[in-house]
């Protein structure tokens, strides 16, 4: 992953925005625990491939694949290497890689296990309730409200309200507590978010229960485990012309 010997990428842009978080003073001043160490080591490894815009990609891998990412040591390793060194060799940092992949790979091959069995468990037992309709998908749904306006279909605009919320009750996202209505195009959402609100009349309100297959799958994605059962409430309004 790292070669032994390295071209030095001084971007000014980059290094104006190399600044540590606020907590600093708290922190180690060298990572210790094997997430601080990635955290550190992924940063450089951003900067290797990915140059001025390691920042961003960086960012977006914390965002949607690894969220233990600790920006403060990822910029640390940006930082060091921009000014030609670093707390770790080279073999100590892919050393550092290799085993944090590993790692991470077997906890989320665990938590995928766990949560998939957790979501069929739930839904075998929520499918008898009264109100649950479920499709030929797998998709569970409670009506709260039929509306009466027309349907969207699959490339439309919706303008509607939602709230995601995992098994155990978390809210993770939610237009509600933002307190405006979200558009969202159809062509850019998980399939089962999409069927739910295609059966959907405008002004509707229905609760829907995604199976992990129609949601992210088996991986994780930003904080969402792998296999995660996801629970939709959503309210239409308009499709958007």
């Amino acid at each position: 992953m790292f070669k032994k010997t390295v071209a030095f990428i001084l971007v000014a842009v980059l290094a104006a925005c190399l600044v540590f978080s606020a907590d600093s003073s708290a922190k180690p001043e060298v990572p210790q625990t094997l997430k601080d160490k990635f955290s550190y080591a992924y940063g450089i490894y951003m900067l290797q491939v990915a140059g001025e815009n390691a920042g961003y990609y960086f960012t977006m891998s914390q965002r949607t694949t690894y969220p233990e990412l600790d920006p403060y040591y990822g910029y640390m390793g940006m930082n060091d290497f921009v000014q030609g060194k670093s707390k770790f060799t080279v073999n100590e940092l892919n050393s550092i890689l290799q085993e944090y992949f590993k790692d991470y790979e077997a906890r989320m091959t665990v938590l995928a296990e766990a949560n998939l069995k957790a979501a069929e468990e739930f839904l075998a037992e929520n499918k008898t309730k009264e109100g649950i309709h479920v499709t030929e998908s797998g998709l569970q749904y409670k009506i709260l409200k039929q509306g009466t306006g027309e349907k969207a279909t699959a490339t439309d605009t919706v303008e509607l309200d939602y709230e995601l919320r995992l098994l155990d009750g978390t809210v993770l996202d939610s237009s509600y507590k933002r307190g405006t209505h979200h558009k969202l195009s159809m062509t850019q959402v998980i399939a089962g978010f999409k069927e739910g609100v295609l059966l959907m009349p405008m002004g509707s309100h229905y609760i829907l229960y995604v199976h992990p297959d129609i949601g992210y799958g088996s991986g994780p994605s930003g904080n969402i485990e792998p296999n995660s059962l996801l629970v939709f409430e959503i309210e239409t309004y308009s499709i958007v012309k």
